[in-house]
């Protein structure tokens, strides 16, 4: 296995203080899953990637060369995790960007954290995080640097000592957990809140929606309150790399590992292989 962090291509762990990603988190960024050498749904990950760079009007990378470097960064990393970073590079003082033609491209290859599998089997418990989210229609849905929001999230999290937590956006409706995007089953049906307002569109949560749909299950995507859920029969997250884990709390109630939540997960996870 090689661990480690590529800038534009080139070994180097660090960054001009002039970078807008830095000044300002203008950039996006994926997450991918490698597993016996190759990127899992990396179709989709590009797709993302590029979407984001064409909104936000980054000039455009070289993506067959980031696609030979993805290919051979996971060749020899064999299972593990490949972080992509795109900034809109080195920038002026101000907001304007006139100017930053020479995007910046970060690479970081690590471990898969040992515990996502025993989550997967296990399931998690969440709590209700206070701390809403933001509306933007124009940024819902991107992986951007602006993550604020989840780390006052994730320090909720770590005071009040739950797994993850189910955020809610300024209005009150549901968006998805800090971790990941949010799923839950009732009557043999599957609901997802809307991401056109708030939200990262993952590109696991893609996937099992067109899972679920060959599978012929019936997929809600609507803004929900926070009681559709809560009287759910299952619940589930999804990411890219713990792929599909399954919630068995809420706060102070429980829920069954249920069989449509089984029979998503056998079509979705990618078993990484033993070291």
């Amino acid at each position: 296995m090689v661990y480690g962090t590529w800038v534009n291509g080139e070994p180097c762990d660090t960054i001009s203080a002039a970078d807008r990603g830095l000044s300002y988190g203008d950039g996006l960024f994926t997450t991918i899953l490698v597993a016996k050498g190759h990127c899992c749904l990396i179709d989709k990950h590009l797709k993302r990637l590029q979407d984001g760079i064409k909104l936000l009007g980054i000039a455009q990378i070289d993506f067959a060369l980031l696609i030979e470097q993805l290919t051979a960064r996971a060749r020899a990393l064999d299972n593990g995790v490949i972080k992509v970073v795109v900034t809109r590079g080195e920038g002026q003082r101000g907001y304007s960007s006139k100017g930053c033609v020479s995007p910046t491209v970060i690479m970081t290859a690590s471990a898969l954290p040992k515990h996502y599998q025993q989550l997967r089997q296990a399931g998690i418990s969440v709590g209700v995080s206070t701390i809403p989210l933001g509306l933007n229609p124009v940024t819902a849905g991107l992986k951007h640097l602006n993550r604020l929001e989840q780390v006052l999230v994730r320090q909720q999290i770590d005071q009040e000592g739950w797994d993850d937590a189910i955020v809610l956006d300024c209005q009150g409706f549901i968006v998805e957990s800090n971790l990941a995007n949010i799923f839950w089953v009732k009557e043999k049906q599957l609901y997802t809140p809307s991401l056109e307002l708030a939200g990262v569109a993952g590109v696991m949560r893609d996937f099992v929606i067109e899972k679920a749909k060959g599978l012929g299950i019936a997929v809600n995507i609507d803004r929900y309150r926070l009681g559709s859920i809560t009287d759910a029969d299952e619940i589930f997250i999804t990411n890219s790399l713990m792929q599909l884990v399954p919630v068995v709390k809420i706060e102070e109630r429980n829920y069954e590992l249920g069989q449509l939540s089984n029979k998503l997960a056998q079509a979705v996870v990618v078993e990484e292989a033993s070291d």
